[in-house]
This record gives structure tokens, C-alpha cells and sequence, in this order.
């Protein structure tokens, strides 16, 4: 059985810039180690015997490949840098 620790908690917290308390610590780690439980339910689950499902997909439209050229849509741009766009810094490494 595969377990989720404390410490591979904090790791995800941290890459994540998240701050968590002792109290969210053990909250989430118990809650991500019932997740890890039910997927392996599921990855052991006998659907041998089971029909796929005919859902529908893509009921409203064919997928269609459409090129546009790079500076049509850069120039809806509020900034940009050559064939790029400038976006605010939004994470930083501390």
C-alpha cells in the first residue's frame, strides 16, 4: 500500500508557496492518503466484465486546426517582447 507522508506534504507545500499549520498538516495528509487509498481501490477494481460507456464527445462541433500568424494575435497584446508575451512575475524564488 502506498502511503503519503508528513514530509512529502511539506515538499508539495513548499513548491506549492504554501504555508500550512500543524493542524492542516495532519488534515491533509490524512486527507491525500484516503485519495492514495481510493485509487488504489480503483486501479484494482475487476471491470472485466464491463461495457464501455457511449457517451458522446464532441457533440457541438468538429475540431478544426486554425493557423493564425503570431503577430495578429500578439498585437491584442498589452505587452510583448518580439514573438512573445510579457507577463507579470507572479512566483518568486525565495
Amino acid at each position: 500500500m502506498a502511503t503519503f507522508t508528513k514530509e512529502e506534504l511539506l515538499k508539495v507545500a513548499k513548491l506549492s508557496l504554501l504555508k500550512l499549520d500543524d493542524k492542516e498538516i495532519e488534515l491533509f495528509a490524512g486527507q491525500l492518503q484516503t485519495i492514495i487509498e481510493y485509487t488504489e481501490e480503483l486501479a484494482n477494481a475487476d471491470i472485466r466484465n464491463t461495457q464501455e460507456p457511449h457517451l458522446p464527445f464532441n457533440v457541438f462541433r468538429e475540431d478544426k486546426v486554425v493557423k493564425f500568424e503570431a503577430d495578429l494575435l500578439l498585437d491584442n497584446a498589452p505587452d510583448r517582447e518580439d514573438q512573445y508575451f510579457v507577463m507579470p512575475q507572479i512566483i518568486s524564488q525565495k
